[in-house]
């Protein structure tokens, strides 16, 4: 991890330390935190304790009021974070101990200085307080001089500078060196930001089989988003084979109501009693419900008979317009939008209500409408007809079974 400094200010209860807390979880290595305030009274005592709540265990709480210079130098391992908390606080612990203005600016710069050269990230928390009214005693006035001087110090020498306003942290000095490096680069970073990683995941293990659906009518701008996705799958030779079928109808939904009855009363018979009737409990479809029906197709005849990449494996096609029905699924669930996959349809029957010819392939029917529950785990996970199987089971190395050698996965903890 290369080293970062970034100095958070911002007003009274204005979110700062907890978004230096934020920073901190957010960089890998060993969490240390300098506490500048003590505990003199039951207030404080108080504060106190609310802040170490906020901390996970693995913060390492160092309190030192008057030299946290010290502590950085001597306690400040390479791929470490150190959280000073707060300049402010320190200042007023030195100026309580008579120590005069150009003392505690040198210090200042001390501080400053020492955190530059430490390998560690530093992360130092301070208060703004030159943006009220003009204090009305002496000692008042010279404590928001000396921490504005000292506030200009340290954002002198750090990288980066954020203002917290209302607990929403704006960057009023981006790191400048980071810019640089990436034009350095010449294989720039591909990575996406921590917050756009969150919401792929969040799309991929949120994402639902939807059967109940609301009155809601789905926007047509939202819709074309989700169908935009779609086309933007990966294709075997870029070949795109997919059409969408979009089917608002009542007729055409009740004909293709018809055909999953007749379906599904057959698949019903093919399990044991017990399972015959844990199949006929449950809702399978929402053709009539949902506002939106879509059929997507494959045209296994674009771009004609020789497709780059297909000679080998003919079905590529088929597993491109599948593609496609991912990207739809997860860029529904990234709007809010519900969608089921009917899967118990007669594909010839189906082609025949929709008039789809011969040579197109029908791959998925969806319901597509906005619902009222998006379940915590999979419908049929929850009611017990399946469940997920362990991931740690299903990976094997350089042969079928092998067993892992040189590289072993880690698998992310959590209930997804």
């Amino acid at each position: 991890m290369s080293k970062r400094t970034f100095l958070v200010t911002g007003g009274c209860r204005s979110g700062k330390s907890k978004h230096a807390l934020t920073l901190g979880n957010r960089l890998p290595g060993k969490k240390i935190y300098i506490a500048t305030a003590e505990a003199l009274d039951a207030e404080m005592k108080t504060r106190i304790a609310l802040h170490k709540k906020e901390r996970a265990p693995s913060w390492t709480t160092i309190e030192e009021p008057q030299d946290p210079a010290s502590v950085i130098r001597n306690v400040a391992p390479e791929d470490s974070i150190i959280l000073l908390d707060c300049l402010s606080i320190w200042i007023a612990n030195l100026l309580l101990a008579d120590r005069k203005r150009e003392d505690i600016l040198e210090q200042t710069q001390i501080l400053a200085q020492i955190s530059m050269q430490s390998p560690a990230s530093i992360i130092i928390v301070t208060n703004e307080v030159g943006a009220g009214i003009v204090p009305d005693n002496k000692l008042a006035r010279e404590y928001r001089d000396i921490i504005g001087e000292a506030n200009q110090i340290i954002a002198s020498h750090f990288d980066e500078v954020a203002h917290c306003v209302s607990g929403i942290p704006v960057t009023i000095k981006p790191n400048e060196k980071e810019k640089l490096q990436e034009k350095i680069n010449d294989e720039p970073s591909h990575e996406f930001s921590p917050e756009k990683k969150q919401g792929l995941y969040d799309a991929i293990y949120k994402r639902r089989d939807v059967r109940q659906f609301n009155s809601k009518p789905v926007a047509p701008s939202v819709l074309g988003k989700i169908l935009n996705a779609a086309h933007h799958a990966g294709s075997v030779g870029f070949m795109q084979p997919w059409n969408f079928m979009i089917i608002d109808d009542i007729k055409v939904k009740a004909k293709v109501k018809e055909i999953f009855e007749e379906c599904n009363e057959t698949a019903a018979k093919k399990f044991s009693e017990d399972r015959e009737k844990l199949y006929k409990s449950l809702k399978l479809e929402g053709i009539m419900e949902a506002p939106i029906n879509l059929c997507i197709t494959c045209n296994r005849d674009r771009l004609g008979p020789n497709v780059l990449g297909r000679d080998t494996i003919p079905e590529m096609d088929l597993m491109s317009a599948a593609c496609a029905v991912q990207n739809l699924w997860l860029a529904a669930r990234a709007e809010g939008v519900g969608v089921g996959w009917v899967s118990i349809l007669s594909q010839e029957m189906l082609k025949t209500v929709l008039e789809i010819p011969d040579h197109i392939v029908p791959i998925a029917y969806l319901c597509i409408g906005y619902t009222d529950n998006f379940l915590k785990k999979p419908m049929l996970q929850t009611v017990g007809w399946e469940d997920r199987l362990s991931i740690e089971n299903l990976v094997y190395y350089n042969k079928w079974e092998g067993e892992p050698g040189g590289i072993a996965i880690e698998f992310p903890s959590g209930d997804f």
